[in-house]
Parts: structure tokens; C-alpha cells; sequence
């Protein structure tokens, strides 16, 4: 990983970055999770998503890994399936889970309780051992790796990560296929959760949440009126000379190339060799120009409120929480594109059952409602938006937790990619952001 798209671990470090416009907040118009991130010290990074650290794939080789060469095409083949453990769900009351850093509901007179974790418990009789260890979704890749490749229990029955690591963990056969019988919620998935290309049919995930990719702008720093803002394109992000040395641009392949893909013309969801070099190019001329500022991980929300960037590439759950007027959310004229956080159970888990009814439970209307509208993003099951009505009425008219169908209709997803065409692109793309 490079010093540009810094793991969230070393961001939280860096409480001294904790944005302005956030502490704002705090004067009565917090958001819970803003309360968690600056209340209980957690600092900047409580603030934003779970994806916003989403970085460069490793390159290790896998069975079942699909050539790719020239085609840019995602898996054909079948994926291996994860090696199931011994269960013990039915003698043993627990599930082992791992997830990033804030990204679950905490009560804000007590930051060591979670209510929809308790009230889990209360349902059930299962405790959830919740631990927050995934700083970014390499790093946790490198903690479970050796153990699932020598065919060991990581100790965990149940984490969260980022679509495109769903889609490389399930081709290196390193997922446990759900028994859907245990997560009769399923059914009511939204359609756009339904059936992912990383993960076809929901054989081996249940999401945890769903966002977009869009561009946030600085209004002063970009000399626009919100209305202005939202005639914004990628291109005039990348070509336009007003904003030069102002763009905050992602460093995460799949995100910053979907970018270069949509302002080509090209389709991130279904796209050639040639067609991402092409994007990857329009990347490079733009870097070359002095157009970008910075290629950026989860580092971005400072320099976009106090101006450095008159805009940049955002996650929505960060832009649904700054509550600036100065700081609005456009969708470029060209589209954005979508990504999830999946829940999944590794090889060999030890409590697979507890985790599919965990799984289960989130998907209940209510929780997932409470769940999304702490964290600011949008939920994925139907239902949800009735259950918001005695939680939080605003959050209904919020585009960035309840997209209406024009919205959704222009974000993309992202192509899923064979291990060895993943693995290339994101060194070809590594070449320009350094």
C-alpha cells in the first residue's frame, strides 16, 4: 500500500485532520455516529465509510483463478468453495465477527454498547464477540490469508468487507456458501442488492451496506452555486483549468478507473482491455497536467472543507454526514457507480449457523433502518423506509440514504474480474497514482 491511500489505522491516527465543518455538528445537529467519532475520540476517520479505505488488491496466486489475458472479462468458471468447519452453533451461544472501525450503531450515553447487537442477544440468547480489526480490506486480507491457505479456522465466523475483496476471497475459495434457509430475509432484498456480479445470486453474502460513488464539491473553493455544482461532469473534473491543483481523485482502482471508464464513454460494468487502457489514460493525462492535487485513500474529507479541493471523488455516507452548506453532492452528468459491504462466513467457521442468523437479523426492516441510519448509508432490504418512519423521518428525504429510482438508474457496477486480470489492472493503474 502506498503513502496516498493510508490504511484507516494510521488515519485514525491523525486526529489533528478532524474536520471543521464536522465539529460543527456537534452543536446540537450531530448525527449519532458523528457523536461516536468525536465524543468517544475515536477521531476523523469514525466519520467515514467502511469503504472509504478500499485499496489495491494483492497479487497472490490462487486455484481457480481465471486467465483474463486481453479480455478484461470477469470469472466464467465456477468458484472453489470454502471448506465448512465443524459447526458448533447449537452448544455454543457466540459469533466471532469482524468489521471496520464505526460502522455499527453505538447508544451515545455508553459508547461500549451496541444496541442492535444486545438486542441480538436478547432475541436469540447469542452473543456477538465484536471486534473492529478491519482497517482496510488488504491488511485484513493479510491476517486471514496463511490461515484459510493452510486450511485453518481464522477464528472468525463472520466479517465485513468490500465487493471487489468479496469477489477475489470467493474465486480463492475462501468463503463457506450460505445456507439460505437460515436467512429467510433474503427474499426481500432491494433488486440492485439482489444479485451482484462479485457475488452472483447472494450464494455467499448478505449485505452490510450499499453506497455510491459520486463527487462531493467545495462551493466557494470552486467559485459555484449549488445549482452550477450540479451540472458537473468527470470530464470537467479532469479538464477543466478552473480546477486545477483542486481535484481530490481516488487511488483505488476500481473506483478511480470507473471514473475513467464513465467519462470515456465506456461502461464500468462491462468493458475491454482497451477500453480501461483508455480510461487509465485519461487518468494520466489529467495527473500529467497538474489537474489532480492528490490521489487520495480515506484522506480526503479535510481537504475538501477547508478548501484545498474545490472537489473530489467521495463516498456518499461521508458527504451524508458534514451537514455544510457549503459542501453539497453531485452526481457527475456521465453517472457514478455503486459499491457495497458484504457480510460473509470464511472457511472452515466454527459457529456458521449463529452467523446466518445474525445475518438474518440484519436484514429485518427495523434493524437495518436503525443500522443505516446511524452510518448514513443505504439500506438494502425492502421495508426499510416504513421502518424509518419511527426512527428517523428525515432520513427519508435523504437522496443518500434513500436514492429514488433516478438516482439509482445512474450508478454503475463495477465489472467483476477474474484474480489475474484484477491483479493487472490494478498494477496498470498503480503506474499513475504511484
Amino acid at each position: 500500500m502506498n503513502d496516498i491511500s493510508r490504511s484507516r489505522e494510521e488515519f485514525l491516527d491523525s486526529a489533528d485532520r478532524f474536520p471543521e465543518a464536522f465539529k460543527r455538528q456537534l452543536g446540537g445537529g450531530a448525527s449519532r455516529r458523528g457523536f461516536l467519532a468525536a465524543g468517544a475520540g475515536l477521531g476523523a476517520a469514525g466519520l467515514l465509510g467502511a469503504c472509504a479505505t478500499k485499496t489495491k488488491s494483492g497479487s497472490a496466486a490462487a486455484p481457480g483463478s481465471g486467465s483474463g489475458a486481453g479480455s478484461g472479462s470477469s470469472s466464467s468458471a465456477a468458484p472453489l468453495e470454502g471448506k465448512a468447519g465443524t459447526d458448533k452453533s447449537d452448544t455454543e451461544k457466540i459469533v466471532n465477527f469482524s468489521n471496520w472501525v464505526s460502522y455499527i450503531d453505538v447508544d451515545p450515553k455508553d459508547k461500549n454498547k451496541r444496541p442492535t447487537l444486545d438486542t441480538f442477544k436478547t432475541e436469540t440468547g447469542i452473543t456477538v464477540n465484536y471486534t473492529e480489526d478491519v482497517n482496510s480490506n488488504d491488511d485484513f486480507f493479510a491476517k486471514i490469508h496463511q490461515q484459510l491457505a493452510a486450511g485453518q479456522d481464522t477464528g472468525r465466523d463472520l466479517m465485513v468487507l468490500s465487493d471487489w475483496m468479496i469477489g477475489k476471497l470467493r474465486q480463492m475459495g475462501y468463503l463457506e456458501p450460505l445456507n439460505l434457509a437460515n436467512i429467510p430475509n433474503s427474499k426481500d432484498l432491494l433488486p440492485e442488492a439482489a444479485n451482484p456480479a462479485y457475488d452472483p445470486n447472494r450464494k455467499h453474502t448478505v449485505p452490510w451496506a450499499l453506497g455510491f460513488t459520486l463527487v462531493g464539491v467545495n462551493l466557494k473553493s470552486a467559485g459555484l452555486t449549488a445549482a452550477q455544482a450540479q451540472q458537473l461532469s468527470i470530464k470537467d473534473m479532469l479538464t477543466d483549468a478552473k480546477y486545477k491543483g483542486k481535484v481530490g481523485y481516488f487511488a483505488e482502482m476500481e473506483d478511480g478507473v470507473g471514473f475513467g471508464l464513465l467519462a470515456t464513454g465506456a461502461d464500468p460494468s462491462k468493458f475491454t482491455d482497451d477500453q480501461f487502457s483508455a480510461a487509465v489514460a485519461y487518468i494520466q493525462k489529467a495527473r500529467d497536467n497538474n489537474q489532480i492535487r492528490q490521489f487520495t485513500g480515506n484522506d480526503y474529507i479535510n481537504d475538501l472543507t477547508n478548501g484545498n479541493y474545490a472537489m473530489c471523488m467521495a463516498y456518499s455516507g461521508d458527504i451524508a454526514q458534514i451537514g455544510d452548506p457549503n459542501i453539497v453532492w453531485v452526481v457527475p452528468s456521465e453517472g457514478m457507480l455503486w459499491f457495497a459491504d458484504n457480510m460473509c462466513v470464511p472457511a472452515l467457521a466454527s459457529h456458521k449457523t449463529n452467523a446466518e442468523k445474525f445475518m438474518n437479523y440484519m436484514l429485518e426492516p427495523k434493524v437495518g433502518a436503525g443500522l443505516d441510519d446511524f452510518i448514513s448509508y443505504i439500506p438494502s432490504m425492502q421495508g426499510a423506509d416504513t421502518a424509518m418512519q419511527a426512527i428517523d423521518k428525515n432520513a427519508l428525504q435523504n437522496q443518500l440514504i434513500f436514492p429514488d429510482a433516478a438516482t439509482k438508474a445512474k450508478a454503475h457496477e463495477f465489472q467483476n474480474l477474474d484474480l489475474k486480470t484484477l491483479d493487472k489492472y490494478v498494477s496498470q493503474f498503480k503506474d499513475v497514482t504511484g
